[in-house]
């Protein structure tokens, strides 16, 4: 079961007889440790500063974010602003939280629209209704997402040409390897930074891995730079980033409204797997369903995953069958040629019985039957799903 939280500044609260901010209700199986230590952090908001004044709450970004805890369970919230608090003089913000637990998570791992669509969020509550809420067997989602923007009209309304939405695929991993802050400034108005954060996290998530959707965070609106455990992409409003301080220049910055960039040691190289991930995006969950079954030596680097395409461009006889096999004899003998050359493992993308010339580019514009052969016979339990016969 699902997991429930609310948290608001009301005249008391679960863990507080006094006035002020604090849990107002929680599902009756929510430990309180998880609570102080996950979910308290998470609960905060911003106003923006032109909204000043402002009493329509429906101009008001809302906050979305998700992150992934260290026992593997998944926090999916939203944080609002939510008017005069009971005494009718101050301004107050709202937020939710869903708890998913580790055996639910992986539902949401491999369907991500489900956390960034996820649309039963509540915006107050009564306290009078009591301190504890249900357990829900399920969220639901706004499935209206499917008939959205492509890819190229994103990337057209946010001012990201496919080189940054490459460098932001990157960044993701290194979000996941080396804990990285990602900061995403849109070239958008106020009013439609919401809408289109979601849009670029849809079709960035559809690029990445498992492994690497398992361990980053996210959060589509903040109104400054602040460094929250476990939230590695954040997107800002125009103008929220005044200066490259020692805590923003730890990890990237993507501000196409301004075209500053400060990606310190992105590798800027060509890669395979971005290439293919772009080109096959409707694609990308059955494929990477495989790869989670796969022996890879370490799933948040995309080395690995430009070993693998490679590897299945070059070897078309083999099945599901066979395939883990296959690919341990794979490394197994790219290891040996690697130990005799006296390289690191990770530093040699693999490539015999391939053109070395031939473009990334190449690789990653896999299209018609033809194309999609050498998928079908990497995996035969999604022939159908590529049309091959």
């Amino acid at each position: 079961m699902i997991q429930q939280h609310y948290y608001t500044r009301d005249r008391k609260g679960v863990y507080s007889d006094t006035p002020g901010y604090d849990t107002i209700a929680k599902s009756i199986n929510l430990e309180d440790d998880f609570i102080v230590n996950y979910l308290h952090p998470l609960c905060f908001y911003e106003a923006p500063a032109i909204l000043g004044g402002e009493e329509d709450m429906t101009k008001y970004p809302k906050a979305l974010f998700c992150i992934n805890t260290e026992d593997n369970k998944m926090v999916i919230g939203q944080s609002v602003f939510a008017g005069k608090d009971y005494t009718g003089k101050r301004n107050r913000y709202f937020t939710h939280n869903y708890i998913i637990s580790e055996e639910e998570r992986e539902e949401y791992i491999q369907n991500p629209e489900k956390i960034i669509f996820l649309d039963n969020f509540f915006n107050d509550y009564n306290i009078d209704n009591g301190k504890t809420i249900p357990e829900v067997s399920r969220t639901t989602w706004n499935k209206a997402w499917e008939n959205t923007l492509s890819i190229d009209e994103m990337l057209h309304k946010t001012g990201i040409d496919e080189i940054r939405f490459k460098e932001l695929i990157l960044a993701a991993f290194h979000g996941a390897l080396y804990k990285k802050k990602i900061y995403i400034v849109l070239n958008c108005e106020l009013s439609e930074l919401n809408i289109l954060s979601k849009e670029l996290l849809r079709y960035l998530y559809a690029c990445i891995p498992f492994e690497v959707r398992r361990k980053i965070g996210f959060i589509n609106y903040m109104k400054e730079p602040k460094n929250k455990d476990f939230i590695n992409i954040i997107f800002l409003p125009k103008g929220s980033i005044k200066r490259l301080t020692t805590e923003i220049k730890a990890g990237y910055v993507f501000d196409f409204a301004d075209n500053n960039f400060y990606l310190d040691d992105i590798d800027r190289s060509e890669h395979v797997f971005s290439n293919f991930a772009i080109n096959n995006l409707h694609r990308m969950t059955e494929f990477f369903k495989a790869m989670d079954k796969l022996p890879i030596k370490n799933k948040l680097n995309i080395t690995e995953y430009d070993n693998i395409i490679n590897f299945i461009k070059e070897d078309v006889s083999f099945s599901l069958e066979n395939i883990q096999d296959r690919y341990k004899e794979f490394l197994n003998i790219n290891n040996k040629e690697k130990k005799s050359e006296k390289k690191p493992i990770d530093n040699q993308v693999i490539n015999r019985n391939t053109d070395s010339n031939r473009s990334c580019r190449e690789y990653g514009n896999l299209k018609g039957e033809s194309s999609f052969k050498f998928l079908a016979k990497f995996i035969k339990k999604i022939k159908s799903f590529f049309n091959c016969k």
